[in-house]
């Protein structure tokens, strides 16, 4: 298995993330689901799929003997939730699971969680 960094959406706007982690002496797998996207040229593994579908991802990772370390930070907005599903199966410490992206990406669900229960209990803290 080889160790990456995995970047979910490569924009123009991963290519520094990528380039921080390539100078770190890191390989990077990038996806996007567009084949001309910035970041999928200059990374070491490059995968044209839907970012939106997460198991597709983590076939095409485990296809390719590719042992995730962790997802580097870009703006991918809305499927930030990828990110999470990533780091809940290849078991990533992280605090960004699938349950806390998806609330913090999706309004209505923020805005229902946050009148249910208030802060606290948003929080965690009540």
């Amino acid at each position: 298995m080889q160790d990456v960094a995995v970047v979910i959406g490569a924009s123009v706007e991963s290519i520094f993330a990528i380039k921080v982690a390539q100078n770190r002496g890191l390989k990077v797998a990038a996806f996007d689901g567009d084949s001309k996207a910035a970041g999928l040229k200059i990374a070491d593994f490059g995968f044209v799929c839907d970012i939106k579908d997460p198991q597709n991802i983590i076939e095409i990772l485990n296809q390719n003997r590719l042992k995730p370390l962790f997802v580097l930070p870009v703006p991918i907005g809305r499927f930030l939730i990828t990110t999470g599903t990533i780091n809940e199966h290849f078991k990533i410490k992280n605090t960004d699971d699938f349950n806390t992206l998806n609330l913090c990406t999706d309004k209505l669900a923020f805005h229902n969680a946050l009148n249910g229960g208030g802060c606290e209990a948003f929080l965690g803290t009540k």
